[in-house]
């Protein structure tokens, strides 16, 4: 009876949430308006309305009920209670390999096809394995931390302390900070100092790093334009303690949690403001010797952790982030000193986000495009992000 009721409470969330906001965010509020819940019950009907998301664009015409049972069973690895009370012959078999439970969801509905959770194939960049991102979405992703100079003991230490399970990500240190991977939903926040000790920070956007190299001298300046949350602030200067940092992003909450964040991290940033970067009377006067472009994108990289993204999206919402991207690279190449580095980095996978905004920026007079990756988060249980490095003349 319980499990039947937090069915019930999982469809009727499905029914009233729209995509408007963050799910995260609405769920929290959903429960604040329903307090009758314990703990356990909102974290179960939390994961049965994740699920429902994960299976993407595929299987549209079954019901809510279905959808939420079939993404318990292919989104989980361990025994699962409710899926145990409600079909029990999926529950005895989640424990398999996920491409066997695919198969074994064609059985009760033929028409499934794992490649329709993400049906843009023809939009996708081209190191992209289309299959193997579709599978990406059935795979719940980890928590990553960067340990800060300094940090590296402690934190393990704390860690192991407290029997968290984590493990080395970059075990052949390819990275030039220690990385831990860590299960979602730990409360980190209750066991190191975050920010000083060390920084929550993907995977993917961590292996940036290797683009941000520079054999500029000491006390070079630069200007993360988009700074967004201020990962790769700290990151930069983690890398160039002597570097002189300017940031700056459209929004005002933004920039107030950056101030906050690079206070808890102990470092100081030389210039901070507000800036609207396809309008170029709100950019500083001065050039940099170095830009972090980091640019609004549809965030495609990033949707196994916020599913409803992939529900809710519109192919034609690609184009006025491409027009936009293109706009705030005209202007703040003008910015880039001779001799500069920018480093153009998405978190999309979509090639008019990526591969063909860099055949635009290659147009641009004065600038020389030097390489690009696609960082595949896939397999790491990591976000997917787009890098690329050029070269003012």
């Amino acid at each position: 009876m319980k499990f039947d009721n937090l069915l019930r409470y999982a469809v009727r969330i499905l029914n009233a949430y729209k995509g408007e906001i963050p799910l995260t965010g609405w769920l929290k509020n959903f429960f604040r308006e329903n307090p009758q819940m314990g703990s356990r019950d909102r974290k179960q009907v939390s994961e049965m309305v994740f699920c429902f998301f994960r299976l993407g664009h595929s299987m549209l015409n079954i019901s809510s009920e279905e959808r939420i049972l079939a993404g318990l069973f292919l989104s989980n690895q361990k025994k699962e209670p409710l899926l145990e009370y409600l079909y029990p012959l999926w529950h005895d078999q989640i424990e398999k390999p996920i491409e066997d439970k695919c198969l074994i969801l064609q059985e009760k509905y033929p028409e499934f096809n794992v490649e329709d959770i993400f049906p843009w194939k023809n939009l996708l960049s081209t190191r992209i394995d289309h299959r193997l991102f579709c599978l990406s979405f059935l795979e719940k992703p980890r928590l990553f931390i960067r340990l800060r100079p300094g940090h590296e003991i402690s934190v393990r230490s704390k860690l192991e302390k407290n029997q968290i399970d984590f493990y080395d990500a970059d075990p052949y240190h390819k990275l030039p900070f220690r990385t831990f991977s860590i299960q979602g939903g730990t409360k980190l926040e209750e066991l190191i100092t975050l920010n000083k000790e060390a920084v929550v920070q993907d995977l993917s956007s961590q292996h940036t790093a290797l683009f941000l190299k520079t054999d500029h001298l000491k006390g070079f300046s630069v200007w993360d334009c988009c700074a967004g949350g201020g990962g790769k602030s700290i990151l930069i200067c983690d890398l160039y303690p002597d570097c002189k940092l300017t940031a700056s992003d459209i929004r005002d909450s933004v920039l107030k949690n950056f101030s906050i964040r690079f206070h808890e991290a102990g470092l100081q940033v030389t210039s901070l403001f507000k800036a609207d970067l396809t309008d170029l009377q709100d950019f500083p006067p001065a050039g940099f010797d170095f830009i972090i472009a980091d640019l609004p994108c549809t965030g495609s990289g990033t949707w196994s952790r916020s599913p409803e993204n992939l529900y809710y999206f519109k192919p034609e919402t690609i184009s006025y982030y491409r027009q936009r991207q293109q706009a705030i690279l005209t202007n703040i190449i003008r910015k880039l000193n001779p001799g500069g580095i920018m480093v153009y980095i998405t978190c999309s996978v979509f090639a008019d986000e990526n591969e063909n905004v860099v055949s635009y920026i290659q147009t641009l007079q004065g600038i020389q495009f030097r390489q690009s990756e696609m960082i595949n988060g896939y397999g790491n249980a990591a976000d997917s992000m787009f890098v690329s490095r050029f070269v003012k003349e």
